[in-house]
């Protein structure tokens, strides 16, 4: 009842909600963005235009899906547009490395996570392979194993069947192990994003 009044009051344009609902979400915003982008640049990017899209798509938002999936959906989609903006001017953006190797190792529905756990003490090396992936894999799978979303939830968060999820985390999870075992096709990344913040800057509504 509280997050309903809360949104109630962020939909009427209260300032003081709106920044209320970006501080309570912006850890996932921000875990999102930085999983998927290597360049803390680009990542922070994505954060911010996140948080505009929030602000901006706050009054339309009509509950038909829960807020929080509502908020992981519109940052997935802000860091799949970076990695394509990216990507059109000619440069490369690889996945951070920060935090990803051992929580992917966490699932066991479908296995190369046995190949994957030799190579857990270089988690860089996890990372550059998640960052060779197309982004609908990249984003089923920081989803499920940085974000810990159930299946359901990721398909709701990117609109699509709960079968399709489980195909691209499968589909994932096996060309990482093929990236992981040929380690000639990873390039070290240029710009490691090794740290970021875990609050919001200040006026992030604007």
């Amino acid at each position: 009842m509280e997050t309903e009044r809360l949104l109630e009051r962020a939909q009427s344009g209260d300032v003081s909600a709106v920044n209320q609902l970006l501080r309570a979400h912006y850890s996932a915003v921000h875990s999102v963005c930085h999983r998927m982008l290597l360049s803390r640049e680009s990542a922070d990017d994505a954060v911010q235009n996140a948080l505009i899209a929030i602000v901006k798509g706050l009054p339309r938002f009509d509950g038909k899906a829960a807020l929080s999936t509502w908020i992981y959906r519109i940052a997935t989609n802000s860091a799949i547009d970076e990695i394509r903006r990216v990507r059109r001017n000619g440069g490369t953006v690889p996945l951070n490395d920060d935090a990803s190797a051992h929580t992917l190792a966490s699932d066991h529905a479908v296995d190369p996570t046995a190949l994957l756990a030799e190579h857990l003490v270089d988690s860089s090396r996890v990372a550059r392979a998640l960052g060779t992936l197309p982004e609908e894999f990249r984003a089923a799978v920081v989803l499920r194993y940085i974000s810990d979303l159930d299946y359901a939830d990721i398909a709701a968060v990117l609109e699509v069947p709960v079968g399709t999820v489980r195909s691209r985390l499968a589909r994932g999870k096996k060309l990482l192990a093929e990236k992981l075992a040929d380690p000639t096709t990873l390039s070290p990344p240029d710009e490691p994003n090794l740290g970021a913040p875990s609050s919001p800057p200040t006026g992030s509504s604007s």
